[in-house]
């Protein structure tokens, strides 16, 4: 039996959506359920920034005068403007969602959390990277990329406890 070129052209095809299958296979029993108080000791997979503690966030914790409601729509408003995300779950003050890199859609946990102290909105990012020792520093692009959507949008009202 001999195959034609064409036929030799679904190999790879097969091969890749095997390995995508694979990944994502791999990846399911690891996905965070809830969001952490901090990343693993000595992680190069994860971000995390509070007002309390962050690792491997170089820029300040968000903090906005302004209500629960507006931060979380600019927050569902940088959401949307992702590609390969999911969102899991969200409610009024805090957002869990599945973003996945481009190519081999590796799965990343994403935690947003929103509090209300002394009347100021105090945003806590965590994104870990469910394989992997290292994210090749994608984490830290991505809570980059939050930081500058976040701080550019202007916030009204109170944040009442």
């Amino acid at each position: 039996m001999e195959f034609s070129p064409k036929r030799w052209l679904l190999f790879p095809a097969g091969g890749y959506i095997i390995l995508l299958l694979v990944i994502q296979l791999i990846a399911m029993p690891l996905a965070l359920e809830s969001l952490p108080d901090n990343c693993p000791t000595d992680s190069q997979n994860c971000i995390h920034s509070s007002q309390e503690k962050s690792y491997r966030a170089e820029l300040e914790p968000l903090r906005f005068n302004a209500s629960l409601e507006s931060v979380m729509q600019g927050i569902e408003q940088w959401e949307e403007s992702l590609w390969f995300s999911q969102v899991v779950s969200s409610n009024e003050s805090a957002m869990n969602l599945v973003h996945r890199t481009p190519l081999m859609q590796f799965p990343d946990d994403v935690f947003i959390s929103l509090e209300c102290r002394d009347g100021m909105v105090d945003v806590i990012f965590h994104s870990q990277s469910r394989l992997g020792k290292s994210d090749l520093g994608k984490n830290v692009d991505r809570f980059t990329q939050f930081h500058a959507a976040i701080s550019a949008n202007e916030y009204s009202g109170n944040c009442t406890q």
